[in-house]
């Protein structure tokens, strides 16, 4: 669960940069134009991301396959689906892009991939942040009222 967790949060990262990136543009000219940041806010973490996301899926299969960790298995559902969808889209369209008569512009929407397919991942990983606090408030605070 440990590798699930950790690669979730390498990818949320690389897709926070990626939107970081994207947003400001889209919503000030409609335009996404590359800039100096370029290379380090989508080409560098795109790859990193795709990495963390195929170590979660395998990391998410695995716990989900075992079931160590019944009460919030919905989060790590999540997670898991949302790391299988960013490799299904980089999948996609790379097959896209190789098998069918294309320029090889496709390849530009790669990073689209990470922006959409790790949305899941972020909403498991703030679920399980929720989940996790409201279960170690239940625990601590009836010992601390009597102190």
């Amino acid at each position: 669960m440990k590798t699930l967790v950790a690669a979730s949060v390498v990818s949320v990262l690389c897709f926070v940069s990626v939107w970081l990136f994207v947003l400001p543009q889209l919503v000030g000219s409609g335009l996404i134009e590359p800039g100096p940041l370029v290379g380090v806010m989508v080409v560098l973490p795109t790859p990193i991301g795709w990495v963390a996301a195929s170590v979660g899926a395998v990391a998410g299969v695995v716990v989900l396959a075992r079931r160590t960790r019944r009460r919030a298995w919905l989060p790590l559902l999540l997670m898991t689906i949302g790391h299988c969808a960013t490799l299904l889209l980089v999948l996609a369209i790379v097959v896209w892009a190789f098998a069918f008569a294309s320029t090889g512009w496709e390849l530009i929407t790669l990073p689209a991939s990470l922006m959409l397919g790790q949305l899941p991942v972020a909403l498991g990983l703030v679920w399980d942040v929720i989940l996790r606090r409201r279960g170690v408030r239940a625990h601590v605070m009836p010992r601390d009222v009597g102190r």
